[in-house]
């Protein structure tokens, strides 16, 4: 395994190399994913240039965690604050059977006076045969217990978003068209979904996360991080927890797993 920490401008990141010459980058600020070369040496996430990658504002691009707030469900900052704070390293764990790196947030009961729990969330980024493992965990550290929304935004390069179709959201095996702008959520989707466009074919499964979130804002939307036609090289697919939020009991742990494959048959999540 091939793990090396960097400034990418001006921004600490580590980046992980499979034994296949894939690569996956993550930022230490929201451990946020924010490139995944696959084998062939095709950028298969969609980051946005006019996103700096050393803040203040989030980075639009890539998978950023959200956690514990979907969106403006609640008081905190919209999606919650794990995207915004820097998180730690880990120490590599060598009985980890594929490449791995994980990246640990803490949470004190006094850092934000609007969501007073104590908890630690912890990110692991596998390169797997293929594919890209994430896994993101909460445990309840402290004494009451809390909920929570989690999700992890992911913006898939998709080449032309308007040619785009996703299946496995809508009943019966219904393909959903990604041509006209989209902001849903889908409530209890098990999955595997799978999504064509002419980025390629990703199939998508994910445990533990019960719903999945699609969004693009198409031509109309003018945002100030986004290039103009910058709406057509992504679709975000997120695997998440938004309808129903997880209770978490003192001393309890949740865990959401999400495999995005491609040039391959569907798979579950688990190693």
């Amino acid at each position: 395994m091939n793990c090396q920490t960097l400034l990418i401008d001006e921004a600490p990141a580590v980046r992980l190399q499979g034994p296949a010459g894939d690569t996956v980058t993550v930022l230490l600020r929201g451990a946020q994913v924010i490139s995944w070369v696959d084998t062939s040496g095709t950028e298969r996430l969609y980051c946005s240039p006019n996103s700096p990658l050393k803040g203040p504002q989030a980075v639009r691009g890539g998978v950023p965690v959200i956690f514990p707030q979907f969106s403006g469900r609640g008081p905190l900052m919209r999606h919650g604050f794990a995207r915004m704070r820097g998180w730690t390293l880990q120490p590599w764990d060598a009985s980890t059977p594929e490449p791995s790196v994980s990246l640990q947030l803490e949470n004190a009961v006094g850092d934000d006076p609007q969501w007073p729990h104590a908890c630690v969330c912890t990110l692991t980024v596998s390169l797997v045969p293929q594919g890209l493992r994430m896994a993101l965990a909460v445990a309840n550290t402290g004494s009451t217990p809390f909920p929570f929304h989690a999700a992890l935004h992911t913006y898939l390069a998709a080449g032309d978003v308007t040619q785009a179709v996703l299946t496995g959201v809508l009943p019966q095996g219904t393909p959903l068209s990604l041509r006209d702008p989209i902001d849903q959520l889908f409530e209890a989707v098990a999955g595997p979904l799978q999504l064509q466009s002419p980025g390629g074919t990703l199939q998508l499964a994910h445990t533990g996360f019960c719903d999945v979130v699609v969004w693009n804002p198409g031509p109309e939307a003018v945002l100030a991080d986004l290039p103009a036609g910058g709406y057509r090289e992504f679709v975000c697919v997120e695997p998440a927890v938004v309808g129903v939020p997880v209770q978490l009991e003192p001393g309890a742990n949740w865990e959401g797993v999400t495999v995005i494959s491609y040039n391959r048959a569907l798979s579950t999540p688990d190693r």
